[in-house]
This record gives structure tokens, sequence and C-alpha cells, in this order.
């Protein structure tokens, strides 16, 4: 994570007026200590349909599909790009997720951790529900 992919996620995760000076790398980490940014190269699960998991992911660069199977028919949902969210929804739902995500090429995807999520909302309240609030107003 570096200055530049920090200030990337402001406006994604609508923190502008959180941080309206701009986003810093030491901040993101001391914010969201167990999330991170990771590589993905071409055709890697980044998600699995199925899985309980609840962290929320914001493509950087590179591309993600977005997949579904019902009994062995497997269909292609979205192609999403940087700056895209997904998997937001777990934020707010309980229960499996109902589709895979595959990195379409090689990808940079930031993952904000759940547990991430939950330590904002004891820690600071406001920006902890403004993040799962993101997630409702996304997935309504």
């Amino acid at each position: 994570m570096d200055d530049t992919a920090a200030e990337f996620l402001r406006p994604r995760l609508k923190l502008e007026k959180f941080y309206p000076q701009g986003l810093k790398a030491d901040t993101v980490r001391r914010l969201f200590p167990g999330s991170g940014l990771y590589l993905f190269p071409k055709d890697e699960y980044i998600l699995y349909q199925g899985d309980e998991t609840k962290d929320v992911y914001v493509v950087v660069w590179g591309s993600i599909a977005i997949t579904q199977t019902t009994d062995t028919i497997g269909v292609e949902l979205a192609s999403l790009g940087p700056g895209s969210i997904f998997g937001e929804m777990a934020l707010v739902r309980d229960g499996a997720r109902v589709a895979s995500a595959i990195a379409a090429e090689d990808s940079g995807v930031f993952k904000l951790a759940y547990a991430d999520v939950q330590a904002l909302l004891r820690e600071n309240p406001v920006l902890g529900e403004h993040l799962k609030n993101l997630a409702a107003v996304r997935g309504s």
C-alpha cells in the first residue's frame, strides 16, 4: 500500500468528509490493520460462491469477473474494473456468498477486512457506520 493507492480508495469508500485533505498509506494501515492491497494473477479466485466470509473488496487495477453457478451452469454476472466495489453485501446480510469473483487479468484488489469494520464500529462508530451504510446503499 502506498499513498497513491490510499488516495485511490478515498472516493471509492466515500471517505472525503473524514479525510478532506487526502488519505495516506499510514492512515489506511492504522484504520484497517487486517486489510491490504493484494495481487491476484489472471484466473485466480478472490472469493468463492458459498463462502461465508464478510470482507469487502475494491478493484484498484485490472478486472474481476463475477460469476454464479446454478446446478452445473456457470454465468458471468458482471465484469468489474478499477474503482468497483464487490462483496459489500456481506456487511449487511448474513449468509453465504452468492457469486464467485475471479481475476480476469492480473489485478490489484484492496481487501477491507470485516474484522476492521467491526473494530471501527467500536472505536470510531461514525466511520464504521458510514462503511456499513455504503454497503447498504449499494445493495438496494
